[in-house]
Order: structure tokens, then sequence, then C-alpha cells
């Protein structure tokens, strides 16, 4: 039946096709003979007025007085009959020329300048420039006249003119653009019978356009008339603009449906079929004879289905009942076969889907073959089995948490035994204790389970050896239980772990006597226990091993703060604020409605918020405690303090010894009077200098270097007793003793390049930050010299480059696939939004909220302990205040730090973490206005 149909299907396309093209040619045939007769037609009358003209004596301008011009009325009429004639003329062999045109439409008068009531106009001209216009009515009455001397054209050099010379038959040129009226045409001419004038006639073809819309038979067809130069001068339906010279009708053509036929032109039809904006359209090329001697080509286009769009309807209504018919034939033989296989059929692929581990527990079909039954019967209980006891063990693999595994594991429990008691207990070995995990008993077990254990010792072995204990309510050991007891029988499966080492039980009790069917499923649940207890032992591995990873980042981040007294305890208050602030995103709906913290997330962020800080464990104690500006592992400000007292003791040994040659004293005591005030003032100003509560000025600035210049004397080598290194740094030979030196000095021993510069910045990690060329500067002037803080340039890169050594530290640990966040999360605490933080310079879109909530948690405990002895902690509104504008400007996080302020955060730390003193009053409503006008301005 498939092969009928399909036989009867191919010889139809093959019918269908054979009639197309014959369809194609005979309707290309068929439009051509019109065209052609349509020519001849419109020809023939103009053959008869030039046949009149050339054997006329008007042509010899022989008409003379009242009938001068009678003879235009049969010219008028044979524009008026035919519309395509647009001029007769006639030359004669001494160049004199003389034209006729209709003047029918208003176009045409207004091109000839001619009066309102013209109807014709007729011009003579002669080679030597003299021209005369006459123009006539409808009466062929003469209504104007004109003269005039610019005429260039002679008619001998024309082609038409030379063609017809001497030639008493009719001469057709080629189709050409008439230049006046901007339409093709052809011109017809032939030699009058003296042989000394040519007359001519132009014919228009716009009439073919108009004729090719007639004999398009279908509303889509395209049609074009080609001349012998393959040039267009009629269309019809296509883009082509015959009668505009600026239109390239050639490229029009390359792109069109035509492209591929216009170049083959052929004395014989030319026809093909082509694809064409996704149908097919059969394509002819049939030539049109005007003359013996001129051919024009008829190019045409019809679609497919248009030609034969009823034959195809009755082709598909054939195909149709084909298909109908082998669809009907086919559904029978189905319904038949299936009523005969399906149960069959069902069943292998059924038990395909157990090989395949694909367990659907569907309901099997039923089979008149009782063989057939019994077998479905068996592998339904099969896989019903085997489906269980999968999801069972999916279940219980599917938790990380001991809490889900133990409700998972008693709710697959009740599942298989439908036991009325069912308690999952953990075994905590260091206590010898079991406690309840998990709980899903209808009946209540209120005997506890230490108490049985330790009254009965062998139950208690066997459970370490995994052993399977079954106790029933009539036991000897359970008679002094019996009023606590509400079960009939007791099972007591044990979990061990890989070690062999009991971890938990699962109490299993009964209401009534256990039967064989409850038996049957203990081997059951035994499997899914012996899969349940190796995911215990790893969950409680996974524990131990997270617990651990914890405690020894919170032991490290302490010991850090231990290192630095001035911030003990700053590592916890920014967990404590950071957890905080990340429960109030997540909970936010408005400016964090995306944000989820999962719990592999919150143990990535409590990692990164303990070890934000723990690259400071390379930063040295005196630089980032550094309280005064000449602080290192001391005040140096005494070593100032004893040359002070050199110079006070230098100045009254000079007043003795100027005495005791005869000074006056009173001059010398005024002098050392005013020389000892000014060491103190001197000292004073410098021990005020060496403070950092103030901002250094330009004028005092110049008085720390006028005092430096101060001269005393050294006696002793400055180099005895110092080490090797200090030794190399001063360098040269020691100087001849004793010697004058500045009361303050930046000695080359005070410059200490970088020793170990290799081990900076070797990572991967593009820094904005960058070491100087040493790694201490500690002269004395140089430091005293600060203007704000205690810090030179040198001591601030030691201190932040503990965010660089944090990133590296971090980045060089193998994570896993959950924590690989946690560098960037600890490694961004001192970014900002805009781009100008540090040590990477990212902006926004590079930092995570993670990161984000780290910053706002640092920056505020930062503000609000004294994190160095130089730094005083700041008040609630100071910090804020401060908070405020950089989260404003770019540098923290405004949306975070909105909840920050809205949900009073910093109230709840300050309560715990803050002095009272600190604790003044905050303008909340004015800070939160000022970071909601910076978002809405941004």
């Amino acid at each position: 039946m498939t092969f009928f149909s399909a036989v009867l299907i191919i010889v139809s396309f093959q019918y269908t096709h054979s009639l197309l093209q014959g369809s194609a040619k005979a309707l290309s045939a068929e439009n051509s003979k019109k065209i052609e007769s349509e020519l001849h037609k419109n020809m023939a009358p103009i053959f008869s007025t030039l046949d009149f003209l050339a054997y006329s004596s008007v042509v010899h301008g022989e008409v003379l007085g009242s009938s001068k011009w009678r003879w235009l009325a049969a010219v008028h009429q044979s524009f008026q009959r035919n519309s395509a004639l647009v001029a007769l003329y006639y030359g004669s062999n001494n160049g004199d020329f003389t034209v006729i045109r209709p003047l029918f439409s208003e176009q045409a008068k207004q091109q000839f300048n001619a009066p309102e009531t013209a109807v014709l106009y007729l011009e003579k001209s002669t080679v030597q420039g003299a021209t005369e216009t006459y123009y006539f009515n409808e009466k062929i009455q003469q209504i104007d006249f004109r003269q005039g001397s610019e005429n260039t054209f002679d008619p001998r050099t024309r082609p038409w003119y030379q063609a017809s010379k001497n030639k008493q038959s009719i001469v057709i040129t080629e189709p050409y653009l008439f230049y006046l009226l901007k339409t093709y045409g052809i011109t017809l001419s032939r030699s009058s019978a003296d042989h000394r004038h040519v007359v001519g006639a132009d014919f228009t073809l716009d009439t073919l356009s108009t004729k090719l819309a007639s004999l398009a038979k279908y509303p889509d067809s395209k049609m074009i008339i080609f001349d012998s130069h393959l040039l267009p001068i009629a269309e019809h339906n296509t883009n082509l603009k015959l009668n505009d010279p600026q239109s390239d009708n050639t490229e029009l053509l390359q792109n069109s449906l035509f492209r591929d036929i216009v170049n083959r032109i052929s004395p014989r039809t030319v026809y093909e079929d082509r694809e064409y904006d996704g149908e097919t359209w059969s394509l002819s090329l049939t030539p049109i004879a005007i003359s013996p001697n001129i051919e024009v080509h008829l190019a045409e286009a019809v679609r497919h289905r248009d030609i034969l769009e009823k034959l195809m309807a009755v082709r598909d209504t054939q195909v149709a009942l084909s298909i109908g018919l082998l669809a009907l034939g086919f559904l029978v033989v189905l319904l038949v076969s299936r009523r005969i296989a399906q149960p069959m059929k069902r069943l292998v692929e059924l038990t395909g889907n157990i090989a395949h581990f694909e367990f659907k527990k569907t309901r099997y079909p039923t089979s008149m073959i009782t063989e057939l039954n019994d077998l479905t019967h068996s592998i339904h209980s099969m896989e019903h089995s085997l489906s269980e006891l999968i999801k069972a063990l999916r279940d219980t693999a599917a938790n990380n948490d001991l809490d889900a595994l133990a409700k998972t594991v008693a709710r697959q429990s009740y599942a298989i035994t439908k036991a009325e008691t069912i308690i999952l207990y953990s075994y905590h070995a260091d206590q010898s204790h079991f406690s309840v995990t998990a709980n899903h008993a209808i009946i209540p077990f209120k005997l506890d389970l230490d108490v049985l254990l330790n009254s009965t010792p062998w139950i208690f072995s066997e459970l370490r050896q995994g052993n399977t204990v079954h106790l029933q309510r009539d036991d000897n050991l359970l008679r002094r239980f019996q009023p606590q007891l509400f079960n009939s029988d007791i099972y007591l499966f044990p979990l061990l772990n890989r070690e062999g080492q009991l971890i938990g039980v699962l109490n299993v009790g009964y209401e009534r006597s256990v039967s064989d069917s409850h038996r049957e499923k203990h081997a059951f649940l035994r499997e899914l226990l012996s899969f349940a207890q190796i995911a215990k032992d790893n969950i409680d591995r996974m524990t131990q091993q997270k617990n651990l990873l914890g405690a020894i980042a919170e032991r490290f981040a302490c010991a850090i703060d231990a290192k630095y007294p001035f911030t003990k305890g700053h590592a916890k208050r920014v967990w404590f604020i950071t957890q905080s602030l990340a429960q109030l995103t997540e909970e936010d709906h408005t400016y964090f409605p995306q944000f989820i913290m999962s719990q592999d997330r919150w143990s990535e962020l409590k990692l990164a918020a303990w070890l934000h800080d723990c690259g400071k464990i390379t930063t040295p104690q005196h630089v980032l405690d550094k309280a005064t500006k000449l602080e290192t592992l001391y005040d140096r400000i005494h070593e100032i303090r004893t040359r002070v007292e050199v110079l006070k003791s230098q100045a009254e040994t000079d007043y003795w010894r100027q005495l005791y040659h005869g000074g006056s004293k009173a001059q010398l005591d005024k002098q050392l009077a005013q020389t000892l005030k000014e060491l103190d003032e001197d000292f004073a100003f410098l021990a005020h200098c060496n403070q950092a509560q103030k901002t250094l000025s330009d004028q005092a600035i110049e008085r720390l270097t006028h005092i430096a210049k101060r001269r005393w004397k050294r006696t002793i080598d400055d180099r005895t007793g110092t080490a090797w290194s200090e030794q190399q740094r001063a360098g040269g030979e020691a100087q001849s003793l004793p010697i004058m030196e500045p009361l303050l000095s930046d000695k080359e021993s005070h410059r200490v390049p970088w020793l170990n510069s290799h081990l900076h910045f070797t990572d991967t990690h593009a820094f904005n930050i960058k070491p100087g060329d040493l790694q201490y500067h500690r002269g004395e002037l140089y430091n005293l010299s600060i203007r704000s803080g205690t810090h030179t340039p040198e001591e601030r890169f030691l201190i932040q480059d503990h965010i660089i050594q944090t990133i590296m530290m971090l980045d060089n640990l193998p994570y896993p696939s959950h924590l690989r966040q946690l560098p960037d999360i600890a490694g961004h605490h001192h970014e900002h939004l805009n781009g100008t933080g540090y040590p990477q310079g990212l902006s926004e879109q590079d930092l995570s909220v993670q990161a984000r909530i780290v910053a706002i948690a640092n920056t505020f405990d930062t503000l609000t302990s004294a994190c160095s002895a130089s730094d005083l902690a700041k008040t609630l509104s100071e910090s804020l205040t401060i908070m405020t504008d950089m989260a404003t400007s770019g540098q923290l996080d405004p949306k975070l730090y909105l909840l920050f302020l809205e949900q009073d955060l910093y109230l709840e730390f300050a309560a715990e973490h803050l002095d009272p003193a600190q604790c003044d009053d905050v303008e909340k409503a004015v800070l939160i206005k000022r970071v909601k006008k910076s978002l809405r301005d941004a």
C-alpha cells in the first residue's frame, strides 16, 4: 500500500512538472505573437502616412494659396488615431527640415511654449540657422507664428536619413530613447519619390507597457521587452524605471528574477526554472520581429503555482487521498497488532528499564497468557522493591547535615517497616552517652537507652560487634521496665563507622507481634542502614574538619590580635558586624532582592571575616603600634633629650671657662640663662612635634630645620657595638673624633633598604600600591617632619602591605569548591566602589556583596576602636559621619550602609562592644537622607 501510494504521488508530480513547462512555453509564445501583432497593427497607419507624404507635393513646398495648410488635417487625424505617433517630419538634400508634432497634452504645450488652443506644432528650419514655427488649432487655422535664427540641427547627419536615402521601402530603426520625450521608441523613414527628400515618423513604445499589463494572465506575472542591445524598453510589474535616465536599470536587472536569462539572447525561445524569494518561477525569453531586420525580446516570469493552481489542487487532493488511505490501513494494522503484542511489548520495555536502573514503579499490564501474567507479577514486585531501596539510598546520600540525615533515615525506616516506634540515637564515645537524633514514633519509647544498656552490658557488646538485638516485652531483662514499655517487640540496629566503632543505634518498635513479612523487611532495612552509617560517618568527619578549620582560623586571628594589643578582638567584632549585616541583606527585598546566603556561603563568609587581616602577621609590631614619630622599638625622643642635656652641660662648661678667663659675670649669667631657656624651649617644641595630635605647618617645619642645625660634640665612634648591617649602611671610614654633629640628623645608617625585595610582589596580582626604595627611613628630621600622623611613607606601605600578604597567603591554599571566593572576600575589604581603594584598585563590578559587607564591618570597627597607640577611638556620631562621607563618595556600598543605618545595627554593636562614653547621639535621619540623595543623584 505504501509503494502504491508513493508511485501515484511520483507520477502526479512528474506529470505536473511536464505540464508546467508546456504551459509556460505556450503562454510565452502566445504573448509574443500578440505583441508582434499589436506592433504591426499600430505601425500600419504610419506606413500609409509616410507613403502619402513621400508622394505628396507637400514635401516639395508646392502647395500655395488658401490650400497651403489643408494637408495638415490628414496629419492631425493620423495623430488622433495613433497615440504612439509623436512626430512626422521630412528633410531635404539641402539640409532643410520640417517637423510636425501633436500638442494634445498640457505637458506638450508647455514643452513647446504653445498657445492654449494649439493642437499642432510645425517647425521649419534651414542649415543657415533660420527657423519658422507655426501653431494650429483644431480647425487647422494658424493661431501663432514665430521666427528664430539659432537652429543647429542638420537632418542629413541623422541615422534615419542616411539609412532611407534613395530607398523606396520603409526603414525601421532600433529602439532608442527620444531626447525630448524621455521615452523609448523607434523611427520609421523612407525616401520621397524624387529622392530629394526623406520623410520619417517617431513611434513611441509606451503602449507596449500597457499591452504587457493587458497580456498578464496572472496578477504577479512579470514581463520586460528588451531591444537587440539588451536594454529594457517596456516592462510590467517590475522595479525598472525606463523613463528615468538616472536610474541604473542594469544593476536592478542583475539583482532581479531575470538575472540569469537576460544575457542569453537567442533566435529561439529560451526557457528555464528558477528559485526566487522561496518560490519556483518559470522564465522565458522569446524573440519578437518588428521588421525583417529588427527584433526585440520578450522576457516573462510566471510562478509555478499560478500556472498550475487548479491542477495542483487536483494533485494535492489525490496525494491527500493516498496518504489518508495509507494512514487508515496502518491504523487498522496497528490496532490489531497492538491488541496482540501490547502486553508483551510493555513487559519488555519495563524490564529494559530495570536493566538500566530506571525504576518508575509503573503498573504492569495484564495478559490473557497465564505464564506471562505470572512473570509480570514477579517483575513488578522486584522493581518496586528495588525502587524503594534506591530512593532510600539517594535520600540518605543527599544529606550533608546530620539532623537532615537522621530525619531521612527515620522516615525511610518507617516507610519500610511500618513500625509504630522509630528512634535514631547518636553515640558519643567520649561521654559514653546516647542522644536522640531523630524521633519518628507513633507510640512513645519512654525507656532511657543509656539505662537499658548499662543494666545489660551484653546488649551493648552485641551492638558494638554490629549485631542486631531483638528484645520482647516478656523478656526477663525488660520485666522491671514494663511499666515504661508499650511495644511488644523491639529491634536495635547498630550503626558502625569505617573503623567498626559504634556511632549510633536505630530503635524499631512494634505494637503487635512481628510477622514474617515484617522480618523480611528487616534485610531491606539493614541495607539502608549500611549506607546510612557511611553517610553519617562522612558527615561526622566533615563536621569535625569544618569545626577544626573554623577553630584554626579563629585562633589564628586571635593570635594576631594578641600580637597587636590595640586591635585586640578586631576580627571577632568584624565577624559580629559581618554576620548581622549579611543576615539583614539576605532578608532585604528592596536593595538586594536576589541575594541569598546558602550554608556554604555562610561558611565561606565566616572564614573570610576571621582571616581578613591574616597578613598582619608579617607587619612589624613597632610599625603598626607606632605612637610617636620617633618611635621604633623605643621612642628616640630620649636620645634627643640626652643631646639637649649635653648641649646644656656644654653651655655651662663654656660659662665657667669664660668666667675663669675674666669674662663679665653678669653678662655671662644672662647669656647662660638665655641659652638654657632656648634649649628647653627647643626641646619642648621637638617633643610636641613628636606627637601625632597636631598637623605641622610650614613654619613648624622651618623651625625644625633650624633646630636641627644646632651642634653637639660626639667623642665616641657611633659604629662601635652596632650590628654589621648598620655598619654596612653607614659605609665609608670612621670619622676622626671628636666631631661636631647636628642635633637632628638623617644619616645613611637610618636608610634601611629592602634585603628581600625579591619576595615582594612576585604574585600575579596587579597591585596599585608599590614599595619605595627603602624598607625603613629612620632619619630623625625626616620622621619629625611628618606633617600628619606618626608614620612615614615607608611605614605606611608596610601597614598597607598586610592586605597584599593576606591575598597572597589565602590564594595559595587548596580550597574546596564552596570556599574558592574566600581570598577575594577577605582581600577586598580596603577596595572602594569607585576604584580608589587598594591593593588592586578594583571597582564596583569586581567586588562581591560579601566583600562589601566585610569592608563596612572593618571600617566601622576601625573607627570606633583605637587601632594604634596614635589613633584614638571615635564616638558613634563621628564614626558614622565619616562612613556617610565614604558611602556618598563611592568608597563604601551606599545600599549596604543604608541597611546598616536603617536597621540600627550600629546600636546593637555599640551596646555590646563600645565604651558608654563613645555612645553619643546620632542624627540617623539626616545621615540616611544624605545617602539616599546621593543614590538618586547617581
